[in-house]
């Protein structure tokens, strides 16, 4: 794309406007203390006492300061500019401990190769840098998180991330910046975590110039509560406007692991009996059996082999209670989940699914789990007795 002076003036400003806001979310969860806005300093023992700048420097609450820059075109005359900044100012404040350029999550795959093929120099020591490493908004983010929580579990840290994540997906399909990229009217924008709207919105068949407006939310008194007090499937609730004067929502299920199998349902037998059908004794007594000796070797090849049996008419509806509450307890419009959006740790990929379509591909993977079903059947930790869990593998 050609840009003219003013654009890419522009352009570096909107990428600047667009940390802002990612640190600003930080800031509101206490991931960190302040935002300096911009950063400058001097030598000591010389006159000018701004000669050095950055255009972010955030502390944490024990101390510890990055500075950040931020990128819209990997052009490495003018990171030789940044790098003599970050050489500096590292020097002359000794709590800056890491430097980074940051680039935007945009649609652009050649220029976010650029990105990467330049880190990969400063991270593997072939060339030298002050810059500790070029990131993307994702990555910055993710890493603003676990230096927050660095005292913290890592199934802490793995509970604050997956709860987080819904706030960052919803805070980017509100964003009104990435909806002017999708609608080709965004020439100098740089978005949030744009390349996660574009998957979400592409994959509900939305064209560019259809949607003028989208709003989604995680807050659970618009979400609400199941009767019985417990969550919902629902994790963000998106209502999207179109020209055409009509409204859509739909509900998103979000699963954040860099595991292969995640936990996706924690009931009683009661309540799978009740769900799946009430009237089938011989079910409800072989479910209250496994939740009892919920390992399989105590539960028994015999009633194994009956509870896959007895389950074989119900496997559909299982899995649409389990993956989206499709039959179950709350309201079916803002409660039972349309959609599910999963997140993997090990590659920060994402992949968006309608709930059929989800289930279709789980059941084109041939997904082999317990009693005839695509779940994985144990028991939550401290629950034994009480509950049954099912699992299901992270599919992309």
């Amino acid at each position: 794309m050609t840009y003219s002076n003013g654009e890419k003036s522009q352009h570096g400003k909107n990428a600047q406007l667009s940390i802002y806001e990612l640190l600003s979310s930080c800031l509101e969860k206490n991931y960190i203390s302040r935002i300096i806005s911009p950063y400058r300093a001097g030598r000591t023992g010389y006159s000018n006492t701004e000669q050095f700048y950055a255009p972010f420097m955030i502390d944490f609450p024990n101390g510890e300061s990055w500075l950040l820059y931020s990128t819209t075109s990997m052009r490495t005359d003018r990171v030789k500019g940044q790098q003599w900044d970050t050489y500096n100012l590292k020097e002359i404040n000794p709590n800056i401990t890491s430097a980074f350029l940051v680039y935007s999550d945009c649609k652009n795959l050649v220029e976010t190769s650029n990105f990467e093929k330049q880190n990969i120099k400063y991270t593997t020591n072939e060339e030298y840098s002050a810059i500790d490493a070029i990131i993307s908004q994702d990555t910055l983010y993710n890493l603003i998180e676990v230096k927050a929580h660095e005292s913290v579990s890592l199934g802490r840290l793995k509970d604050i991330q997956g709860r987080n994540f819904e706030d960052r997906i919803a805070l980017c399909l509100s964003n009104k910046d990435n909806l002017s990229i999708f609608n080709n009217n965004g020439k100098t924008l740089t978005g949030l975590y744009y390349n996660f709207f574009e998957t979400i919105i592409s994959n509900l068949d939305i064209s560019p110039g259809e949607v003028y407006s989208i709003f989604a939310t995680t807050d659970k008194n618009k979400i609400g509560k199941l009767p019985s007090g417990g969550n919902p499937k629902t994790d963000i609730l998106v209502n999207i406007c179109f020209y055409s004067g009509i409204t859509k929502s739909i509900s998103i299920s979000c699963k954040r692991s860099s595991a292969n199998r995640v936990s996706v349902h924690e009931y009683s037998a009661d309540s799978f009996s009740e769900v799946l059908d009430i009237n089938n004794t011989a079910l409800s007594s072989l479910l209250h059996e496994f939740q009892n000796n919920p390992t399989l070797g105590s539960f028994g090849a015999t009633n194994t082999t009956a509870l896959t049996e007895a389950l074989k008419p119900y496997n559909d509806k299982l899995a649409k209670w389990a993956l989206a509450g499709t039959f179950g307890y709350g309201d079916e419009n803002s409660q039972w989940a349309s959609h599910i959006l999963t997140y993997d740790n090990n590659d920060n990929s994402i992949s968006f699914y309608s709930i059929n379509e989800y289930l279709d591909k789980l059941n084109r993977s041939k997904i082999h789990g317990n009693f005839g079903t695509i779940f994985s059947w144990t028991y939550p930790s401290k629950k034994r007795g009480k509950s049954i869990q099912l699992k299901c593998p992270l599919l992309k």
